[in-house]
Parts: structure tokens; sequence; C-alpha cells
């Protein structure tokens, strides 16, 4: 299983549009919901905050995505 060493944020800017990108490692779906937050609170005039997470939780893996209001399939995508 591939997983996230670190951390990291980029920036990519589309067709007048400026998206930001963050990855995280986590170990716990509660941590993962504090650092969604915290990043919600930092961009707060954002219009869509999308995401995607998988933790591993001994043989089972917990996996969740939004898209925040984006076109279905376009966001929040997690990939096996």
């Amino acid at each position: 299983m591939k997983t996230i060493e670190g951390q990291a944020e980029a920036v990519v800017l589309e067709k007048k549009s400026k998206f930001i990108a963050n990855i995280f490692y986590v170990e716990s779906e509660e941590e993962a919901k504090d650092i969604l937050n915290k990043i919600k609170k930092k961009y707060y005039d954002s219009r869509h905050n999308c995401f995607a997470y998988r933790i591993k939780e001994g043989e089972s893996i917990l996996q969740k995505q939004s898209d925040d209001g984006e076109p279905s399939g376009t966001a929040g995508r997690t990939y096996s």
C-alpha cells in the first residue's frame, strides 16, 4: 500500500480559477477532520472545499470523499 510521508501544498491557476491542493498524512478520521477544519478556516472565502481520504484501521480501510458541489466525478475522488 502506498502512503504519504509528510505534507505539501500546491497552487494551480486554471481558466481564471485558483485551486489550492493540500496533502497530509493522518492516522485517524478525527485527525483528518481536524486538519480539514483548519484548512476550511484558512481558506474561509473558498467556494468549494473538496477532499478525499483513506485511513487503514486494522485490516480494513476507511475512505471518505466530497466534491462539495463541484460537478459529479471531478473532485474529491479516491483511487485504489
